[in-house]
Formats: C-alpha cells, structure tokens, sequence
C-alpha cells in the first residue's frame, strides 16, 4: 500500500480518538448533553488530524 496515504490515514484516525477522548472527558461534564460534547470533540478532532498532515511527509514509520 502507498505509505503516504497509510500515515495520512494513521493521522486522521489518532486526530478523531483525541478528539472524541477530550470531548467525552472534557466537554460532557460541562455541558451535560453527550451529544454536543461529542460532536465539539469529533469537530478538534478532525481539526487536529488535519493540522497534523504535514507530519505525513516525514519519516516516522
């Protein structure tokens, strides 16, 4: 498989579990409404592994 798209994959993937991992523990306490909270994190989440994009081009894995 072509790596670059592997580690653009890899990246999206990790930016979503952050996202929804700082959504579930950070933003459902505060707005009481797990759906609300999920989506704000899914939205950093996807923002994250966006940003993290340009990490694709080197050599980490």
């Amino acid at each position: 498989m072509n790596q670059p798209i592997l580690k653009k994959a890899i990246l999206y993937l990790l930016g979503m579990v952050i996202g929804l991992t700082i959504g579930f523990t950070i933003f459902i306490p505060i707005l009481e409404d797990t759906a609300i909270g999920l989506l704000i994190g899914f939205c950093l989440g996807v923002m994250t592994g966006i940003s993290l994009q340009p990490l694709a081009k080197k050599n980490w894995l």
